[in-house]
């Protein structure tokens, strides 16, 4: 718990593809990022709701200009579509990635074939319960 409460301190905004947000939705709790700015990526839905700005602009164009303004850091919780957006154009800093025991038979990769190489340096890696924890920053 220290580890992710670290990390809240950090950040301000959080940004998810609208799958994810969709997701965490429906969970049977109460929304977890109702103190962060939320921004929700989606090619179906523009507006907002009592939680979100939902997000139809260039993701490049859109994230260049929150890191413009004054604000801590901007923590992307998922999907996979997105994330592979944000490594494409060059918009991660630093990500963490953990490795779970679990065999996934589908779902979206974050890696399908694109071009682009981001050379990324491993800090840090932990060990979380039956999770490893690999902590990389951009070189």
């Amino acid at each position: 718990m220290i580890r992710i409460n670290r990390l809240l301190e950090r950040i301000d905004s959080v940004v998810m593809g609208k799958g994810t947000y969709d997701v965490i939705r429906g969970f049977d709790r109460n929304y977890p990022y109702c103190d962060f700015k939320n921004y929700v990526f989606s090619k179906s839905v523009s507006g907002s709701d009592e939680y979100a700005s939902f997000i139809v602009e260039d993701v490049k164009i859109f994230i260049k200009n929150i890191k413009q303004k004054p604000g801590k850091d901007i923590w992307l919780i998922g999907g996979g579509n997105l994330a592979r957006k944000f490594f494409k154009e060059n918009l991660i800093d630093e990500f963490q990635l953990a490795i779970a025991p679990i065999i996934l038979g589908k779902g979206i990769s974050l890696y399908i074939g694109d071009d682009s190489t981001v050379n990324f340096k491993l800090t840090k890696v932990q060990k979380l319960g039956q999770l490893a924890m690999l902590h990389y920053i951009k070189k």
